[in-house]
């Protein structure tokens, strides 16, 4: 490899991926002793002469970067041959050939294309890491120091059907902080988890609806891209969180009429502990600020339905309307 750090982090488990880009970057700050910036780029999105400005590093603000590059549609198999994959090729055969100190790029893949001539460069200059899915054990031990983590405890029987509900880590990841917050301190066993895994799409959106509900921007966009990097649609993201708006909504309103929790969870269906979450959460929204939001979900939904515009914008734009106080 060049003197510069590349790496090629390919795999299905997004999570894994994810992970071993924060090992990547606490490494860096842990040996410089200082912040290491972070810039992701839409691959997507990227054109070569955006690609060549943005590799074009000068340590003036930072004296070390991490550029990543998520999954990007020219190392897939549909753009093996064309003009923007030869000028992209050209971009990324300059950069490896040269030294780039202070920075350090990562691309991720969910498959390695071998008769890709991108995947060819990058095998050949790059440090290749495989992710592959994690298995059974892994997936055991994992889960229960996640909960360990968290102050829980859950039981073999818990650990085993959790192994076995075929999820992605991700998927599992976010059960695991609604079980924790659902537990009360209690061990966890199965019936808990089949009681939550009855409500997959919930479980799916849950960081995200929980980070909009807080008006949290930063954490609403880390669970958003988070579901589209798990293969979600904005169609379905879009009606999960005007689901739990909706509930917001309701629990807000008899909240107002000095109705009790236990009468609220028997009205809406909701478990004790979601209502006393969604009851603080509806201090976050004044009425007005609700019907502002509402007009927004109309909007985006009419803009995700009937426009050629970008469905990653359109909600990306929803998230900041519904953050932002008014």
């Amino acid at each position: 490899m060049a003197g510069n750090n590349t790496y090629f982090i390919w795999g299905t488990e997004a999570f894994l991926i994810d992970q071993k880009i924060k090992e990547i970057h606490y490494l860096m700050q842990e040996e410089s002793g200082e912040e290491v910036e972070l810039l992701y780029l839409d691959g997507d999105e990227l054109s070569p002469p955006r690609l060549l400005e943005e590799l074009e590093f000068s340590p003036l603000f930072s004296l070390q970067r991490v550029v990543i590059i998520k999954r990007p549609f020219w190392l897939g198999k549909s753009g093996r041959k064309s003009s923007r994959n030869e000028e992209i090729l050209k971009v990324l055969q300059d950069y490896l050939q040269r030294e780039t100190p202070g920075q350090t790029l990562l691309i991720t893949a969910i498959e390695h294309n071998a008769s890709n001539v991108l995947v060819k460069l990058l095998d050949k200059q790059a440090t290749v890491i495989e992710c592959k899915p994690a298995n059974p054990q892994y997936l055991a031990n994992w889960i229960k120091d996640e909960f360990t983590a968290r102050g829980r405890k859950i039981n073999n029987a818990g650990i085993s059907l959790m192994v076995k509900s075929g999820q992605d880590m991700y998927y599992l990841y976010n059960l695991i902080e609604k079980l924790c917050l659902v537990s009360e301190g209690k061990t966890i066993d199965a019936k808990d988890i089949e009681e939550q895994l009855e409500g997959r799409d919930e479980i799916k959106v849950f960081k995200l609806t929980n980070a909009l509900l807080d008006r949290n921007l930063k954490a609403s966009f880390q669970a958003f891209y988070q579901l589209l990097e798990q293969g979600e649609h904005p169609v379905f993201i879009l009606f999960m969180i005007v689901r739990q708006f909706n509930s917001l909504g309701k629990v807000k309103c008899y909240q107002e009429e000095r109705i009790d929790i236990k009468e609220i969870s028997r009205l809406t269906g909701m478990k004790d502990f979601a209502v006393k979450k969604m009851l603080d959460q509806a201090r976050n929204f004044t009425w007005d600020e609700l019907q502002y939001v509402f007009k927004q979900f109309l909007d985006a939904d009419i803009r995700l339905k009937s426009t050629g515009q970008n469905d990653k914008t359109i909600m990306e734009g929803l998230l900041i309307e519904i953050c932002n106080k008014k």
